[in-house]
């Protein structure tokens, strides 16, 4: 895997929409964040345009996307938001353009499809972080913690890093263990969608780690099922850790005939002994650790605990 060089102050940063169109209030409020952090920042040609709930063609999506990784200048790329709509332009990126240009990938939410091809066709690692026009725009700023688990991943050398998916002291541990592998996941739904395409990277002896927001219980049964079904959980072909971060307004809003995710975990996974995570500071929550998708981690339930390797 490709890590990309260190961030260092005065850098430039290219911030893009990748997904859903943002609020230009929030973009620039973001803007104004990284400046003041020491950054230089650009802004993509097209990250303004509305295509209905798109932000644009993806045609032109993936022409802003391409122009970032191919200036030389631009040491890093931000999306301004999640939403929708990276899935639909992956067939059209120049992934040998991207491998032979290496530099950060930073978003969340639906930028876990384009981070995973990105893994998977262009060995790029990426990061799994705050953005633009969410985190770094928050009226009342971004949190410390939050702040503080995500810019020394991208200012510092990665290998060797210690990081902590328990930063809002909830994590819990459903099996007990270590294991090492390739960090891959994100959000589930987009995640669970990519399956079965060509920009899905292996499962085979990884370390999953997965998060999502407004999706019922079922909804989060169906797709860990689905993951059974793929083998995910088999002793030859399956992962070597799981971590499992915020599920917003899925248990919030269960009922008394909805199993419990300890429940589903029992049923889904059985027998299978890898160390679990649950409840892991990661997610769609203003407090939250980032993660480095695609790198390779040891992991620790000990302590909640991943170590860059």
């Amino acid at each position: 895997m490709i890590i990309p060089t260190p961030l260092k102050l005065g850098d430039t940063i290219a911030v893009l929409s990748l997904a859903s169109p943002p609020n230009k209030e929030k973009v620039e409020r973001g803007i104004r964040y990284l400046i003041n952090r020491g950054y230089k920042v650009v802004q993509a040609p097209n990250i303004y345009t509305k295509n209905k709930y798109l932000a644009f063609t993806k045609e032109e999506q993936v022409k802003d996307l391409e122009w970032a990784f191919r200036n030389p200048e631009i040491k890093a790329i931000i999306s301004t938001r999640g939403g929708y709509g990276t899935h639909r332009y992956l067939d059209l990126i120049d992934y040998q353009l991207i491998k032979s240009n290496p530099k950060w990938l930073i978003g969340y939410s639906d930028i876990t499809a384009l981070s995973l091809a990105l893994m998977e066709k262009s060995n790029l690692v990426s990061i799994s972080g705050p953005m633009v026009a969410v985190e770094m725009a928050a009226e009342e700023g971004i949190s410390n913690v939050t702040e503080n688990h995500f810019w020394p991943l991208v200012e510092n050398n990665l290998i060797g890093q210690h990081l902590s998916v328990n930063v809002d002291g909830n994590a819990k541990t459903f099996q007990s263990g270590s294991a090492e592998g390739i960090l891959i996941g994100g959000c589930l739904s987009l995640f669970n969608n990519l399956a079965g395409t060509p920009y899905f990277p292996s499962l085979k002896n990884s370390i999953v780690v997965l998060e999502d927001v407004g999706e019922n219980v079922q909804h989060v049964d169906r797709m860990l099922s689905q993951f059974k079904l793929m083998g995910m959980f088999d002793a030859e072909n399956g992962i070597n850790g799981l971590i499992l971060g915020h599920f917003i307004d899925a248990w919030e809003h269960a009922d008394l005939n909805d199993f419990t995710l300890n429940e589903l975990l029992h049923d889904i996974v059985g027998d299978y002994k890898i160390p679990i995570i649950t409840n892991a500071s990661y997610g769609h929550q203003k407090i939250k650790s980032s993660l480095p998708l695609g790198a390779k981690i040891r992991l620790n339930t000990h302590d909640f605990g991943l170590e860059i390797i």
